[in-house]
């Protein structure tokens, strides 16, 4: 089955490339030979050049995958294959147009690669590049990429210029979103401490957050007494209305009246604490935005601002919130 599916898709080449329904030309890259390098370094250098290669949407380039099957069905080794005859051979069993091939090497702390693009109808050499990188792995693999696009002469994305630029470290932080104190400032309004966790401030998010939970934490068990002791007053006006002798009356008067003062007790606990965890949540949130991540300390950075509404002909106050 897989025999048949790939002898189809190298028929399908051969047709496009004969009869002219494509005006793209066909392409397969053999892997880069590993000179002072480990062949799965130049597996995974070559895997980044091919699909950059494609990104180019010059030509049609053959699957990696699928051209180790062809190959293992043909029963081609591709290892050792660097001559130019040897990629004409490989291209005519793949029914290419052309075959890319070429090596990456390490002397020292300078890194070489040399590329070549082959004629599989001419066996001619048509395109060669050769690159000098000295600087960190990573910035390689940018090398690679931007060798993909000057391969085909077609220029690179600004982006990929700009990697090369700034160097794949710095350029993936400068993808990073930054931080801002309007997104810290939402956060602790969503969580209490979560804000300054955010801007990096531990201490101050442990403490508001424990604050929080224990003033939150003695105002439930302030509604807990509450309502228990609404409940024992409840009983015991039950009681009372049920007394006929004066000692008991008296006795649950007195009952009545100690419950009333823990009621109210109870009641102005849990407003004092209530009140508190409101006004804690409240200054988490300005705390967060004041000592937040920020650019400058511009008052153009602040959420709040006042605009003018020429329809109404008055001025209104707007907010506005980047997270």
């Amino acid at each position: 089955m897989y025999r048949f599916y790939f002898y189809v898709v190298k028929l399908t080449l051969i047709a496009n490339i004969l009869i002219g329904q494509t005006s793209k030309f066909t392409v397969a890259v053999l892997d880069f030979e590993p000179r002072g390098i480990t062949e799965l370094e130049a597996a995974t250098l070559t895997d980044r050049f091919t699909s950059e290669l494609n990104n180019t949407d010059i030509m049609r380039l053959v699957e990696r995958g699928m051209m180790a099957e062809i190959l293992n069905e043909q029963g081609f080794q591709q290892s050792g294959c660097t001559s130019d005859e040897c990629a004409v051979e490989v291209g005519a069993l793949l029914g290419v147009q052309k075959m890319i091939s070429g090596s990456v090497g390490l002397i020292g702390d300078t890194y070489t690669i040399d590329v070549k693009m082959v004629s599989i109808e001419t066996g001619a050499t048509e395109e060669t590049r050769s690159v000098t990188y000295i600087g960190k792995v990573d910035g390689l693999v940018t090398e690679m990429e931007l060798l993909a696009w000057d391969m085909m002469e077609k220029d690179p994305p600004e982006e990929l210029l700009e990697k090369q630029r700034l160097g794949a470290e710095a350029f993936l932080a400068q993808q990073t979103k930054p931080k801002t104190r309007n997104g810290a400032m939402l956060r602790s309004l969503i969580l209490p401490g979560f804000g300054q966790l955010y801007s990096g401030k531990i201490i101050s998010s442990i403490s508001f957050l424990g604050l929080e939970v224990a003033f939150i934490g003695m105002a439930l068990n302030s509604q807990s007494s509450f309502n228990s002791l609404q409940s024992d007053q409840q009983g015991l006006i039950s009681l009372y209305n049920s007394a006929t002798s004066d000692e008991d009356i008296e006795n649950y008067v007195d009952q009545l009246i100690k419950i009333d003062g823990d009621l109210q007790a109870a009641n102005d606990q849990l407003k004092l604490f209530s009140s508190t965890a409101i006004g804690l949540w409240t200054l988490n949130v300005l705390h967060a935005f004041l000592t937040g991540p920020r650019k400058d300390d511009s008052v153009s950075s602040m959420p709040i601002y006042l605009v003018y509404d020429p329809k109404i002909k008055q001025t209104q106050l707007k907010w506005s919130f980047n997270f």
